[in-house]
């Protein structure tokens, strides 16, 4: 997953913003959270894509 990749390179306190469709909007959140990322808040659905917001917390 991308969005893991850029994670990793990111330092505490920054803010992933992952742009996604609805196929991944389950799996982006659950892997983050069980990789140690925290949601800063719910996906949010804009038009047919989903945002999601990644906090390092590392």
């Amino acid at each position: 997953m991308y969005a893991l990749d850029a994670l990793k390179n990111m330092k505490a306190g920054e803010v992933l913003q992952v742009i996604a469709g609805p196929q991944s909007c389950r799996s982006i959140p659950e892997e983050a959270e069980k990789n140690g990322y925290e949601l800063v808040t719910e996906p949010q659905k804009i038009g047919p894509d989903i945002y999601i917001y990644i906090r390092v917390v590392k």
